[in-house]
């Protein structure tokens, strides 16, 4: 996230997971609906996924961290 701080919107779910490499962090964004959307003439996709993978538990924390 230190990188190009883009508009995800607002952090709605956070998820921990142990994965082969490390931790999985998976974070849920709600975003604005377009106005294709609003009109109807598009499916809502009310939330925007990002992932993340760290190697060590300390590593998680950072992350964690620069998310919230």
């Amino acid at each position: 996230m230190s990188e190009d701080k883009e508009k995800l919107g607002e952090l709605c779910h956070v998820t921990l997971c142990k994965a082969e490499n490390g931790w999985k962090i998976s974070c849920s964004y709600k975003t604005e609906q377009t106005l294709s959307q609003r009109a109807g003439w598009a499916p809502c996709m009310p939330n925007e996924c990002k992932e993340y993978i760290a190697a060590t538990k300390d590593a998680v924390l950072k992350r964690l961290k620069e998310i919230l």
